[in-house]
Parts: C-alpha cells; sequence; structure tokens
C-alpha cells in the first residue's frame, strides 16, 4: 500500500492565527514544528497499518515548510513551490489512498480557523462543473479521477463538515473546533496526534479492503474562478487555456480531470502573480 500526503498548515494542531503559519512572522517557527508533529502522526499510523511507502508533499504557502530532518524517516519529501500539481504534486494511481493533513475550510465558511481557498485576499471562489469547492473539493476531484480515494482528512470541525459533505465516506481527525476565523479551541497536542494516528491506521486498512466509497467527478471538467478585481481575472486570462467569463471570473475546461486540474493551477497562480504573501 502506498500513502500519499498532502499537508497543508491552516488546519494544524493548535494553530489559529496568519502569525503561525507566514514565513517570518513571530510564531511562524512553532507552527511549523506543530505541522510536523501532524504530518508524523499520520505517517506513524499510515507504517502502523502496513503501508510500504509514504510520500509527502509540502503545500502550504511556498511549499518549504517541512524541514527534512524533522520529518519521519519511513516517509519521502517533495519540497518546493513549482510544482505543475502543486497540492497534489506526486499523487499517481499507484497510491492506494490519499490523506489531506492540515487542511481548512473553503472560503466564506462561518467560524472556520483561517478560512480561505487557495489565495486568502485574491481568490473569492472556485468552482468545479458549476459546484463550489475549497482546496478539498478541488484536490480530491484529483485524487477521485485517478481512483485513490480519501482515506482521512484532518483540520478543524468545519473542515470534517466539507470534508463529509464533499466526500462522504472519508475518516477525519478534528483537532481544533473553531470559534471564529482567527480563534480557535484547540486539543492537547498528544490527544491530537493520537487521533491522527488513530484515524490513519484505520484509514490505511480500510483502503486495503478497498472499502471507500467516493464518487468520480462527471467529465467533462470546468473548473471557474471569480477573483476579487478584475486585474486578477485580466492576468489570469492571459494564459492561452483559460478564457475570461466574466468581468472577475475566469475558467479552464477539458475532457479530462487531470489536464483540467493542472490548467487550473496555473490560471491561479497566473492571477496571483505579484500578491503579498498572507498565507496559502
Amino acid at each position: 500500500m502506498n500513502v500519499f500526503v498532502s499537508a497543508d498548515m491552516e488546519g494544524i494542531t493548535g494553530i489559529a492565527d496568519p502569525r503561525d503559519v507566514v514565513k517570518d512572522e513571530a510564531d511562524y517557527d512553532d507552527g511549523r514544528k506543530l505541522m510536523v508533529g501532524d504530518v508524523n502522526a499520520a505517517v506513524e499510523g499510515s507504517l502502523a497499518a502496513g503501508a510500504e511507502r509514504v510520500l509527502v508533499n509540502d503545500s502550504h504557502s511556498s511549499m518549504t515548510n517541512l524541514p527534512r530532518s524533522a520529518l519521519h524517516d519511513g516517509a519521502r519529501l517533495i519540497r518546493g513551490g513549482t510544482k505543475p500539481r502543486s497540492m497534489m504534486q506526486g499523487l499517481t494511481a499507484d497510491h492506494g489512498v490519499a490523506f489531506f493533513i492540515g487542511y481548512h475550510a473553503k472560503a466564506g465558511t462561518p467560524a472556520a480557523v483561517l478560512n480561505h481557498t487557495f489565495y486568502a485576499q485574491e481568490l473569492v471562489a472556485l468552482r468545479v462543473n458549476d459546484g463550489e469547492v475549497g482546496e478539498l473539493g478541488w484536490n480530491a476531484g484529483l485524487a477521485r479521477s485517478l481512483g485513490v480515494p480519501i482515506g482521512l482528512v484532518t483540520g478543524d470541525d468545519a473542515t470534517e463538515t466539507e470534508a463529509r459533505d464533499e466526500l462522504g465516506d472519508v475518516e477525519t481527525a478534528v483537532v481544533k473546533d473553531g470559534i471564529d476565523r482567527f480563534t480557535a479551541d484547540c486539543l492537547p497536542i498528544e490527544a491530537a496526534r493520537e487521533r491522527i494516528r488513530t484515524a490513519a491506521e484505520r484509514a490505511v486498512r480500510r483502503a486495503a479492503t478497498d472499502d471507500f466509497e467516493q464518487s468520480v467527478p462527471d467529465e467533462p471538467i470546468a473548473i471557474e474562478a471569480d477573483w476579487a478585481t478584475t486585474n486578477q481575472a485580466a492576468r489570469a486570462a492571459g494564459l492561452p487555456s483559460v478564457e475570461r467569463a466574466g468581468g472577475r471570473t475566469t475558467r479552464v475546461e477539458g475532457t479530462d480531470y487531470a489536464g483540467v486540474f493542472e490548467a487550473s493551477v496555473a490560471m491561479l497562480r497566473a492571477a496571483g502573480a505579484g500578491r503579498n504573501e498572507w498565507y496559502g
């Protein structure tokens, strides 16, 4: 069993404020240590269930948050920000299950910790085939199109709700309850990590028996983005593959999810060029 882990940061144990997740901010070093702890707990649970390989893709912001020296020796690491598949780089149909560790709810979700979709200030909404999704649903579509179930999602309570709404059948580990966008009621660290270990082990065992029932996205695929400003839409529409579907809306479409997903990554990056980093 090969396990793929996409590791974001906003949904990590103990994290609640932008200063926890932005490089050079006061609490970032503590935040990345917390991120390592949650990811390692998922690796430990996977290995305990018999996983042969675990591949971790650092999926937050610059995607250089996880130090190789601190990551579990039983996992490989993809680190760096120039990835055609962004948060899903490295996922192939050879993986038996995928985990989303430290994920967060989509933009506009009430009382969801650090809620946003890809870019915190620039991107208003993202849609797949006219249904609004967050990073969770957008990325899950790629995995499901390759026949890889999402076995585990960790984050706050709103993320758990989004995961169940999007996927139906999925293991979850709630590590904090949202109070407001920048406030959370956080579990003790070891209690949260034990939840992650246990859920990861259960997810790998279930995946080994093809126990997850998750639907495959309908094709053809269209992915649309609503931007905060018209100039962001204009930048995205400068790519040949991107259609300007409205003053602040851009769109990519095609016959297979993987190709459209990669085109949407390029669309998002083009529109966000030159932005001020906050979190994402």
